[in-house]
């Protein structure tokens, strides 16, 4: 078959809501569509890869060339901050071919299928979970005009208009029967996406998965996509997929976007010692959960070329943190702070504010513990209730504890207020974003560390428009 797989845009606006950050964004390629694409080339199906999130396209253009090459397929992912796109391209895509099947998967459907499927009429199927091996089996149907009665992992249209959701599929056991993402199927891949200097010390540079699942449980995640079993790709597959980025693409630095790849000691150990000896000359940044930094995981990949390490801290106070189920508490933080520091690394803490049962006493508290730690960059953002998370379910049951509660799905974004704690305001919380925010850099340490970053064109650049983004985020009126 012929299948497109689209990864729909998102405008900035949709992302930081508020702020205008775009200036200082990375263009991350979409690495689920990508796999599901190398997946189903695997077996014989014809493939293109749309993906809208890059900026300066026309879309309307785009669809026509879609459906010029006259596909038997459409694929669609989407989060929710841009699934009312995925469901304009849709519509529009049946306008033109009505019988042209369309197949929505990825985050959102994932969580509230029933739902995505009444409001987007123009959607045939939702793929639930993992994708790719439940997506070719849909496939297979498809060519053959039998209903997706039997395809474990999807929510279908009968005939008669009914919605019936099958039985869910079983993450996928080994990760490695997967081949490498096709980021052949990208264009200008992969000078089309650059990256922030923030996250990358040099270009070109991508990012890469080298696990799913995760299994912590903080309430304001949804893990419907790959689960709470955390599965990884083996060493030498991981390895393997260096090695190709960086002999057929010239990347020289990574950004290893795993929620937890500090977890699997012998794998991290494995793959640390072989980029060492090898030579590889990557320079890599990485996400970790405080409980998985220890010295010895952290000195490793140090010497493996890491030089930054993001750490989603949230809170600064022990009763939010035990509230939102994140498994740490401020000692735990304190002491993986710590820990990066003497290895080496650079440190980005990530903060969120806003929580249910937060107050101005608790944000204080938070910010304060912010100053404290030794971390090199701060980031935070207000909770987003994400339909699907445990915290959107208790929202429902007890709307007494939040003055606002957004649903509308395009206004869900980590940088808009969409929910106000009760007891609190939504300028309560704005004020106190610029703020910490004001504290935190308008500092000698902070600006001092920031100078060496700054020292090329690039990173003059950069300093030029982190400046101003940074001005316009203090100096921001609270929207009425």
């Amino acid at each position: 078959m012929r299948v497109v797989l689209i990864n729909p845009p998102t405008s900035f606006e949709q992302i930081y809501g508020d702020w205008d950050l775009s200036a200082l964004d990375t263009y991350t390629p979409p690495l689920g569509i990508l796999h599901l694409a190398s997946y189903i080339r695997k077996y014989q199906h014809a493939v293109k890869v749309f993906d809208f999130q890059l900026p300066h396209q026309n879309i309307e253009d785009a669809i026509q060339q879609i459906l010029s090459w006259q596909p038997d397929a459409i694929g669609l992912t989407a989060m929710t901050s841009n699934c009312l796109n995925a469901s304009w391209i849709a519509r529009e895509i049946k306008k033109n071919d009505p019988s042209l099947p369309v197949i929505l998967g990825g985050s959102h459907i994932s969580a509230i299928p029933f739902e995505t499927m009444k409001r987007f009429e123009a959607v045939d199927y939702g793929v639930i979970g993992e994708g790719e091996v439940t997506f070719l089996e849909l496939l297979g149907n498809i060519s053959e005009q039998r209903p997706a009665a039997g395809v474990k992992g999807v929510i279908w249209r009968t005939d008669d208009g009914q919605v019936v959701m099958n039985d869910f599929r079983a993450p996928i056991e080994n990760l490695d029967d997967l081949p490498f993402p096709a980021w052949d199927l990208l264009d200008r891949f992969p000078e089309g996406y650059p990256s922030s200097l923030l996250e990358a010390k040099r270009l070109p540079g991508t990012a890469i998965m080298t696990s799913r699942g995760c299994p912590f449980h903080c309430t304001f995640c949804d893990h419907r996509v790959f689960g709470s079993l955390v599965r990884h790709f083996s060493a030498e597959y991981t390895l393997n997929m260096m090695r190709h980025l960086k002999d057929k693409y010239g990347i020289r630095d990574l950004m290893i976007i795993d929620d937890n790849f500090l977890l699997d000691k012998n794998k991290l150990f494995e793959i640390c010692n072989r980029m060492k000896t090898e030579r590889m000359d990557f320079s890599w940044y990485c996400m970790g959960h405080e409980r998985s930094m220890t010295d010895d995981k952290l000195a490793k990949i140090r010497e493996a070329g890491c030089w930054f390490i993001e750490i989603g801290i949230e809170s600064g106070n022990d009763g939010i943190l035990k509230r939102i189920k994140k498994g740490t508490t401020k000692a735990d933080v304190e002491g993986a702070v710590s820990r990066a520091k003497k290895a080496g690394l650079k440190v980005k803490g990530n903060f969120i504010f806003g929580f249910p049962g937060e107050t101005p006493e608790t944000l204080e508290e938070t910010m304060k513990f912010a100053l404290d730690l030794k971390i090199d960059f701060f980031q935070q953002n207000f909770l987003t209730v994400w339909p699907g998370c445990e915290i959107s379910d208790e929202m429902s049951k007890s709307p007494q504890d939040a003055h606002q509660f957004g649903d509308d799905w395009d206004k869900l974004a980590h940088q808009r207020v969409t929910f106000v704690p009760a007891g609190m305001t939504k300028d309560q919380l704005i004020n106190a974003s610029k703020k910490a925010f004001r504290r935190f850099y308008l500092r000698p340490r902070i600006i001092m560390g920031l100078i060496p970053r700054l020292a090329s064109w690039r990173g003059i650049r950069f300093g030029i428009i982190s400046f101003r983004v940074f001005l316009s985020t203090i100096f921001r009126k609270s929207p009425s």
